[in-house]
């Protein structure tokens, strides 16, 4: 049985390590070898110890548990853009349970709890325009393309990224 709940600091090395999991898998031939094989693990370690150090007053990180191993995680941050509404800056399932709808009801609990807490409908994201897995995803649970920009990422590189946006018009 997989439950979602909030996050504490001791979940922040299971975090880490999903989502250099995912970011392996998913930038696989987008990122450079030297930051996926190499740098990946250490950066991503960084940041969630720091987001987890210093909390913004409007981030969220829920998980999702499964026989009480954290197997995917959303961290968004409320009201964060006045014109775009509630910044979901992470979402990552696990391979393993891929495909099964975790990431969706992980999308629809930020929303709700956007809408209940902060009286905010209007949600959005960042995405690789490489990412064609996660772009299907997004259009799928009807995530609209807004916008096209560069990504200076931690690999040194620069990459087209994608706002997806809900509860607004194009």
């Amino acid at each position: 049985m997989v439950k979602m709940r909030e996050t504490s600091v001791t979940d922040c090395s299971a975090i880490a390590a999903i989502h250099v999991q995912s970011w392996q898998r998913a930038y696989k031939g987008i990122l450079t070898d030297q930051y996926l094989d190499h740098e990946v693990a250490s950066d991503r370690l960084q940041v969630w110890t720091e987001r987890f150090a210093k909390p913004s007053g409007n981030q969220v990180i829920l998980c999702l548990e499964c026989t009480d191993e954290i197997v995917g995680f959303v961290c968004a941050y409320f009201s964060q853009d006045r014109r775009f509404g509630t910044f979901i800056d992470n979402l990552h399932v696990s391979h393993a349970v891929k495909r099964r709808g975790y990431g969706a009801q992980m999308v629809n609990r930020i929303a709700d709890l956007s809408r209940s807490k902060f009286d905010e409908s209007r949600m959005y994201l960042w995405v690789l325009a490489d990412n064609k897995p996660a772009i299907s995803f997004y259009e799928r649970i009807g995530g609209k393309r807004h916008e096209a920009r560069l990504w200076a990422s931690p690999d040194g590189g620069e990459y087209l990224k994608y706002r997806y946006v809900w509860g607004r018009k194009r």
